[in-house]
């Protein structure tokens, strides 16, 4: 069974935690099957606390992944959940702004005229 759980990094005073998909039986800081982001709960911006990737935490949760109570609390704050029977687990990403083709932002160049005959 595999378990979405955070493993311990830092140093005393400064807690890091990556949050990773392990199998159940592997140790807190043991081998994780893969790394699905990280939290830093010293920083002061609330928004750079916590760094996920979506998509692969909706993949291990559509296939039987149990996320651990801590882990649970944080896809809660995020409201990332399991995604409903037939729905797809991948997120749409917005579409990139792309920049105008340079054809398009320039004025048209005068047409040509033809040569009059005098």
């Amino acid at each position: 069974m595999v378990r979405l759980r955070m493993k311990s990094f830092g140093r005393r005073h400064r807690p890091f935690f990556r949050i990773c998909a392990m199998d159940i039986r592997s140790p807190r800081d043991g081998r994780a099957i893969e790394e699905l982001g990280h939290h830093d709960p010293m920083v002061r911006n609330v928004d750079a606390r916590t760094v996920l990737n979506v998509s692969r935490i909706r993949y291990w949760l559509s296939v039987g992944a149990q996320p651990s109570d801590k882990v649970q609390a944080l896809l809660n704050r995020y409201k990332i959940t399991k995604p409903a029977p037939g729905e797809h687990w991948e997120v749409p990403e917005a579409p990139a702004a792309t920049p105008a083709p340079a054809s398009l932002s320039q004025a048209p160049a005068a047409a040509p005229t033809a040569p009059s005959a005098s």
